[in-house]
């Protein structure tokens, strides 16, 4: 009897330490999650692109859904635009879809005559703040009610920095989203609440109204489950750019007590064509390709739950994911967003280093088979193909045969070897 009791105590034991190990290691090299790859749709509520064959997420933003488009008045609600956007993102296969809450009906809003209110990009008093908390949170209530575990998540504020968007104070929004927390919380909905987002670089990483906002998010306890920022660099400048402004965002949210949420990019691209803005610069061909594929890897690297890319038909920045034409055919930075996928949503991430000026990023699959990723930081570099490794991937699509430990040249663009 004390054999068998011991040898049960040891099997316990085993199965114990064997468990330790898998959390530790399920810890120390997570899973890259299919929601990492979100995209903007511009057309989501008319119809879902054919082109875009491939994405983890869909942010329903700037596709005539927000709140001032379905409660026409209060209580009186035309949901077919929000039916078909929510439908159109599950036929696209994504595995989660945040709705950007905000803009105000003007039958809702705080001053909605005043010249600040006629400045707003979404209609006149979509930027107020609501004459009530109660105005947002019973929209949201009928959100809930009607779509359900179908939206995963809700975000409270599209760019609360900029007074296009949003003039009320930062302690009314701290407000508001207490109340929303609450609210979803009474409705006992899963969705997670996004806080409201600020874009980088409009006078400067946090600016005034960031810190107002970081102390009175700080004083209401942060009820919120994730953080957010938009971090798109000037028009002339690329990844590292982008790079020093996640580094400083995450300083911003440690130092207003949030450093531990986690932190979702909830739109994203590079350039600028605008007809209003002084700097202009348009990124194609390779360019392109290379800085998306950069975007979503720096993301993993850095600590960036999602990426929302603005936007799969919407032609205002400088890095397209669909040509400019009746087409509107795969340009190379959408070719680019749907390769990426192939090579690691779904894989272990194993984390980057960088060395003789050539990053190695590395993956594996659930029974271990490797993927690397490579390019070189500044110009081409000679490197050894990865042991094993019996094909090189390109962000076109191309994928040609390699023989390990050869030589061969890597360029700025990231490749991935199998």
């Amino acid at each position: 009897m004390r054999r068998l009791s011991t040898a049960v105590l040891v099997l316990v034991l085993s199965l114990l330490a064997a468990t330790l190990q898998a959390g530790t290691a399920s810890a120390a090299s997570p899973v890259v999650p299919h929601a990492l790859f979100g995209q903007h749709v511009t057309s989501i509520a008319v119809a879902a692109p054919k082109t875009l064959t491939r994405v983890g997420s869909i942010r329903l933003w700037g596709s005539r859904v927000n709140w001032n488009t379905i409660e026409v008045r209060d209580n009186r609600y035309k949901w077919a635009p929000l039916d078909r956007a929510v439908a159109n993102a599950e036929r696209l296969g994504a595995k989660e879809i945040l709705y950007t809450l905000g803009m105000t009906p003007r039958w809702a809003a705080t001053n909605p005559r005043s010249k600040a209110a006629r400045k707003a990009m979404f209609g006149v008093a979509s930027n107020t703040h609501p004459r009530s908390n109660k105005f947002y949170t019973d929209y949201l209530a009928a959100v809930v009610k009607r779509y359900g575990k179908r939206i995963s998540a809700y975000q409270m504020w599209n760019e609360a920095n900029l007074h296009e968007f949003y003039i009320g104070s930062p302690s009314q929004m701290a407000g508001l989203t207490r109340d929303t927390k609450a609210t979803l919380r009474r409705l006992k909905s899963p969705a997670r609440l996004v806080a409201a987002s600020t874009t980088v670089r409009a006078k400067g990483p946090v600016g005034k109204f960031g810190k107002a906002y970081g102390k009175a998010m700080r004083k209401v306890g942060w009820p919120v489950d994730v953080v957010s920022a938009h971090f798109y660099p000037p028009a002339k400048n690329g990844p590292a750019t982008r790079v020093k402004y996640i580094k400083v965002i995450k300083r911003y949210y440690k130092k207003y007590g949030a450093g531990k949420k986690p932190l979702w990019d909830t739109e994203m691209s590079y350039g600028d064509t605008r007809h209003y803005m002084k700097v202009k610069r348009q990124y194609k061909g390779a360019t392109a390709a290379t800085y998306v594929a950069r975007t979503y890897i720096d993301s993993m690297r850095y600590g960036v739950g999602r990426v929302f890319w603005y936007g799969w038909d919407n032609y205002d920045l400088g890095t397209d994911m669909t040509t400019r034409d009746r087409r509107a055919a795969l340009a190379p930075g959408g070719r680019a967003f749907i390769t990426l996928q192939g090579w690691m949503a779904g894989r272990v991430w194993h984390g980057c280093k960088t060395k003789s000026k050539v990053t190695t990023c590395r993956l594996s699959t659930g029974n271990g088979s490797p993927v690397t990723i490579k390019w070189a930081t500044s110009k081409t570099r000679k490197m050894k193909v990865p042991a094993r490794a019996t094909r090189v991937m390109y962000l076109s699509g191309s994928i040609r045969p390699v023989r390990a430990g050869s030589k061969m040249r890597v360029g700025t663009q990231p490749i991935a070897f199998r």
